[in-house]
């Protein structure tokens, strides 16, 4: 496994199904050689050029950085909720 893919392989893992399908067709534009089995599809690291890489990391960064807005959303959310019930700011 190239060093680039194994930086992914922890990162992949953290990724909920919906985004793994887009890891997946971010692959398929790169190539149509992959193995697919009930647990999954495999793919060698080796099959993908560095462009494909690339571009599965910077999703991944993506997927990341969006999940860390909406947890600061719902911080937010739930300060105004409280703010709502009792009339105090929670400091958080």
């Amino acid at each position: 496994m190239s060093a680039p893919a194994e930086k992914l392989l922890p990162l992949l893992e953290r990724l909920e199904q919906n985004e793994h399908e887009q890891i997946f067709k971010i692959v398929r534009k790169y190539t149509n050689e992959y193995t697919r089995s009930d647990t999954g599809v495999y793919v060698s690291s080796k099959n993908l050029p560095e462009e494909c890489l690339a571009e599965m990391e910077r999703y991944i960064t993506f997927c990341f950085d969006q999940r860390a807005h909406l947890e600061a959303g719902d911080v937010d959310r739930s300060k105004y909720e409280k703010l709502a019930k009792t009339g105090k700011v929670a400091r958080f």
